[in-house]
């Protein structure tokens, strides 16, 4: 008897190191707040590191947190977070939509140092030939296994139209069903999709509108011969059955690691342990930092630089067209701005808020000094009103909130100045 243990983790964003910066001199206290990449070599060691436990990500790894966004600043090199990923023991890493979002020049640059195991089978190149890989097979005590990695189909929709104008993202249910020729030549198919869960997974019952952004249910009821499957990008914590074929959704910046374990007799499936979600809420002994060279200083100094925060008006105008703006920077003593401060003003995760108000509304902001009247555009926006678009929502009226959005501003405003 032969068993396989699939690890899994997704939406990690880069996030541990972020949380050591809050405790200079003490990288050892962020593992008592559990986040991120080095819970799952911890989670790792708890089932004992050997060829029959393989660790896989289901995207969104490379950026969305300051930390992050710090590692990415020069992509022709090995990012501190890539050798944490290799010292962790990735057998593969599916991309998610925020590994994207400067494009694919940052995972591309990445890709050689984790010895191409960056997978994505549904973003190909103006001549449809793949960027990078669709799968990878792997033996594990002379088990083959095949591991299929894709992003949502919504990619378009949630990254600036640059990072994708060069790239075809095709509809992820065909591709990992295109994909799923290789059944024939593994005994254990796993399939690491960054999208989410759109229905009740027992019943099918959708629990949301299906806009194509979450179609887990959909790959597990529509397509043939998957043996396990890792989803994310919802940031949700979920596990079980969905038509016999175990599945896992780790949650967020490694909050918990995802579980399922195979059982084999002369290389057939004999039985699989019901998935499960390890939390690492526990203590579990991290990796070293000073052995992984996490830049930690550099990074703590890169957040106490200035940051010219007097375009974001105009950055965010050309991002959503809209000219009305309240956006409040904490300061540090001296009056300036840090990237530390512009980072913390915005609500987590990154949110924005738009408000769309009457006329009298807009007068009653000027006069508190909310809204400055030299910004007040000299027409209604499309379908009436005034859109203004703010970082502090209690400023203005609750019955008059448009839309949330949470999207990486932090990330995209400096890599924005940059350009």
């Amino acid at each position: 008897m032969t068993t396989i243990t699939i690890l899994a983790t997704s939406d990690l964003h880069g996030f541990l190191p972020d949380t050591l910066a809050d405790v200079p001199g003490d990288p050892s206290a962020a593992n008592a707040h559990a986040a991120g990449i080095l819970a799952a070599h911890a989670a790792k060691r708890m089932t004992g590191v050997d060829d029959a436990t393989l660790l896989i990500d289901a995207g969104d790894y490379l950026l969305g947190s300051a930390y992050a966004t710090f590692t990415a600043r020069s992509a022709e090199r090995e990012s501190p977070l890539t050798r944490v990923a290799s010292a962790c023991g990735y057998t593969a890493m599916a991309l998610g939509n925020h590994d994207f979002d400067h494009g694919t020049a940052l995972p591309a640059s990445q890709n050689p140092h984790l010895h191409e195991r960056l997978l994505c089978c549904n973003v190909t190149d103006e001549e449809g030939h793949p960027i990078f890989h669709p799968y990878r097979l792997v033996q594990a005590r002379g088990i083959r296994v095949g591991i299929v990695g894709a992003v949502t189909g919504a990619l378009p929709q949630l990254t600036a139209f640059r990072n994708t104008q060069h790239i075809h993202v095709l509809d992820a249910v065909e591709s990992i069903r295109t994909v799923n020729r290789i059944r024939a030549d593994v005994d254990l198919l796993i399939v690491a999709y960054h999208g989410g869960i759109e229905c009740d997974m027992a019943s099918g019952r959708p629990t949301q509108y299906d806009t194509g952004e979450d179609q887990a249910y959909r790959i597990l009821s529509t397509i043939p011969g998957i043996d396990g499957l890792i989803c994310g990008h919802q940031h949700r914590t979920n596990h079980g059955e969905c038509h016999g074929i175990p599945y896992v959704q780790p949650g967020y910046q490694g909050n918990s690691v995802g579980f399922i374990s195979y059982q084999f007799k002369e290389r057939r499936i004999s039985r699989h342990e019901t998935a499960m979600l390890h939390p690492t809420t526990d203590k579990l002994e991290p990796l070293d930092p000073t052995t992984m060279n996490l830049k930690l200083d550099e990074y703590r100094t890169w957040l106490d630089q200035p940051i010219d925060t007097g375009r974001f008006g105009e950055y965010i105008t050309l991002k959503t067209d809209i000219r009305l703006q309240r956006f409040i920077w904490r300061k540090t003593s001296d009056g300036t701005t840090t990237i530390r401060e512009f980072h913390h003003s915005f609500p987590k995760p990154y949110t924005a808020s738009v408000f769309r108000l009457t006329w009298e509304e807009l007068r009653t902001c000027i006069d508190q000094g909310l809204i400055q009247a030299d910004m007040i555009p000299a027409t209604e926006a499309p379908l009436g009103g005034y859109q203004v678009i703010t970082n502090t929502p209690e400023a203005f009226p609750t019955y008059r909130l448009e839309s949330r959005t949470v999207d990486n501003l932090f990330d995209e405003y400096l890599h924005w100045l940059k350009q």
